[in-house]
């Protein structure tokens, strides 16, 4: 236990000197620092606890963690904008926003694209400049992100993950701090910067001139990523061995209560009860529930619920129900009223059938699972061309178990996730990759051009965000030790409907490496 002695002072140090923002809160830094000072019988009680000796707390604490190390090979294909270069004084006027780099793109585009539709940039010397669309790699090569940096088919991360649970009487507590940073050295990344010129004496900066650091040497390493991934405490109300009640209160992350592979992939702060009984002979049943906090801002919260029976009459089936409600009625802190993005009631039903046969002279548990999910909320909108997209499922199974050295597992499923089925800050599973941070109800600004017939959402609709996808996912683990493993996955993805958002290719291959302890 000396270990927690050193280890726990090195982890507060990180915390404190990691990179805070503070521009989500609503408290001035003042009264953050009044509300984080505790009173007198507050802090008496913390105090208490520090005293006691690890040795006496060592029956009650669990300290487990793991560290990674992944290279993931990435590639997207996407429809983007681009300004023209060739442009004639003939087109212009008329507006033809018709690509000149790609004639196969233009014909792909033609299927779902209006021709007719431009747009406009205002060029440095007063001209227009036509504005086009193009279906092309988003990854590699000469291709930058949105800020304008060199955007590679690579990425490489380094991970650090530390838990902590305590137990004593009916009451526990957990926290999970999660390090996950970016690979490569520490370089001096901008391109531009100032330089002082001094006075005489040195006393006062009499001119910053402009400064080209484009050659200097460059690095995509970072140490300061640190994430509260967990932080809750929980209460055992009632336990009479066959019925259980519990309380549990504070930050998690919404999958790990509740089951989906598609949805549940939040951020969940707030409070859960959760209820286990059984009927003798029949099945094991559980019923769970919970409010969680969406933006405090504005009062928008969030309920979900989901309720299941376990191995039913002995057979290995699963079945479980849920329910989550995102939408928000009234003015989000945009100040928009019911906005399109938080149109979310969703629905869930997931069968699991689990068997044990006997597979290369070993008992092997094979789980074969799906899910279906439709979203009650959604209307049909100008952003899915008038229909309703409401629907998501999936299927899959998941063979082996990895415990200790020799051991693997495979995962294969299915995906399908249309437009409307899940919210763009929810959706699990493989994704789209979106380099571009998209979001299906954005609108972009160009005076000349309407998507729609409001006034108030003139410009051009992408539609495109992280959901209105389908594709396959594989995964093989396998345990080189009792603690070392390795996970490799490929996953790929393309549009469920091109008519919104247009053409779309998404793939990713990862290797990771794992030492869990």
């Amino acid at each position: 236990m000396k270990l927690v002695k050193y280890l726990m002072p090195l982890l507060v140090a990180a915390g404190f000197t990691s990179v805070t923002v503070f521009a989500q809160q609503q408290e001035t830094a003042f009264e953050r620092q009044l509300n984080e000072r505790d009173d007198q019988p507050l802090r008496e009680f913390v105090q208490s606890k520090e005293n006691i000796d690890v040795k006496k707390k060592a029956n009650n604490l669990d300290i487990s963690g793991d560290i990674r190390f992944e290279w993931r090979s990435i590639r997207e294909k996407g429809v983007v904008l681009f300004a023209e270069e060739d442009c004639s004084g003939s087109s212009c006027s008329s507006g033809s926003s018709s690509s000149s780099t790609s004639s196969s793109s233009s014909s792909d585009s033609s299927a779902y694209y209006n021709s007719k539709t431009h747009f406009f940039l205002l060029g440095k010397d007063g001209d227009l400049i036509p504005v086009g669309k193009d279906y092309r790699n988003l990854r590699g090569g000469n291709h930058v992100d949105a800020r304008g940096l060199p955007i590679s088919t690579n990425d490489f991360d380094v991970e650090f993950n530390f838990k902590l649970k305590y137990s004593f009487g009916r009451a526990w507590a957990a926290a999970h701090l999660q390090f996950d940073n970016p690979a490569g050295i520490r370089g001096r990344n901008d391109c531009f910067g100032v330089y002082p010129v001094f006075n005489a004496d040195g006393s006062e900066v009499e001119s910053l001139r402009p400064r080209n650091m484009k050659r200097c040497g460059k690095g995509s390493g970072e140490a300061n990523a640190i994430n509260l991934k967990r932080a809750y405490m929980g209460y055992n109300v009632w336990a009479d061995g066959k019925h259980r009640f519990d309380i549990e209160i504070g930050r998690r992350k919404l999958d790990d209560v509740f089951d989906s592979e598609i949805q549940f992939s939040s951020r969940f702060d707030g409070v859960l009860l959760k209820f286990a009984s059984a009927i003798d002979d029949v099945t094991d049943w559980y019923w769970e529930g919970a409010m969680f906090v969406i933006d405090e801002r504005v009062n928008h919260f969030g309920w979900v619920t989901e309720i299941g029976v376990l191995n039913l009459f002995d057979t290995g089936l699963d079945i479980r129900y849920s329910f989550i409600d995102w939408q928000k009625v009234g003015r989000n802190r945009c100040h928009k009223r019911n906005p399109y993005g938080t149109e979310f009631r969703n629905s869930q039903i997931t069968l699991t059938y689990t068997i044990t046969p006997e597979l290369f002279c070993k008992t092997v548990p094979v789980e074969f699972y799906s899910g279906f999910l439709v979203n009650h909320a959604a209307k049909a909108n100008r952003f899915t061309n008038n229909k309703k997209k409401n629907l998501g499922a999936y299927a899959g199974v998941y063979v082996g178990e990895v415990k200790k050295e020799g051991d693997w597992s495979f995962d294969i499923e299915y995906i399908y996730v249309q437009a409307q089925a899940v919210s763009d800050f929810d959706v699990g599973s493989i994704g789209r990759g979106n380099i571009l941070d998209d979001n299906m109800v954005d609108i972009v600004g160009f005076s000349d051009f309407s998507s729609g017939s409001s006034s108030g959402m003139i410009g051009y609709y992408p539609r495109r965000g992280n959901a209105n996808f389908k594709g396959w996912r594989f995964e093989f683990l396998y345990a080189i030790t009792d603690n070392f493993s390795i996970d490799t996955i490929f996953e790929f993805s393309k549009e469920e409907d091109k008519r919104i958002g247009g053409r779309h290719r998404y793939n990713d291959f990862e290797i990771e490496a794992i030492y869990a302890f």
